[in-house]
């Protein structure tokens, strides 16, 4: 009886074990064929695990999800992701593989461009933005 019990529970501990897995495998495949949305779902779905899973699964599941959400065009969300990817490699050197860490830096490069664009417009938009007002500034004061 004993050891069935101890059977099962090996049994329940794989079976939750491949599980984890199995849900950030499915979201990088997802990714990988361009499913982005459906990718942050299915890790999305799964936030709540995220502290219990192996230092390893945690850097894909942050990478995967800030990755897709770079694409989803949330970008304030993948920064938290890929920032919690950075943490758990800070603390665990040699988690990410060298082809996740590309990754890492490729999205960190490619949210700085964002960054950087969104700054240029809003420079280049402000003029155009306050001329309008100063003519109807303009237009509706009394003539001294």
């Amino acid at each position: 009886m004993r050891r069935l019990g101890a059977l099962l529970g090996s049994s329940l501990f794989l079976l939750f074990s491949a599980g984890c897995g199995g849900y950030i495998g499915s979201a990088q495949r997802a990714y990988q064929d361009g499913r982005y949305l459906e990718a942050a779902e299915k890790l999305g779905d799964h936030e709540d695990e995220v502290a219990d899973l192996s230092p390893r699964k945690q850097v894909s599941y942050g990478l995967y999800l800030g990755l897709s959400l770079i694409m989803l065009g949330d970008h304030d969300g993948a920064e938290r992701w890929l920032d919690f990817t950075e943490q758990v490699e800070a603390q665990r050197p040699g988690t990410l593989r060298p082809d996740e860490k590309q990754k890492l830096q490729d999205a960190r490069g490619r949210l700085a461009g964002i960054e950087e664009k969104a700054k240029e417009q809003s420079v280049s938009e402000e003029p155009a933005q306050e001329a309008p007002l100063l003519r109807t500034v303009r237009q509706t004061e009394p003539a001294p």
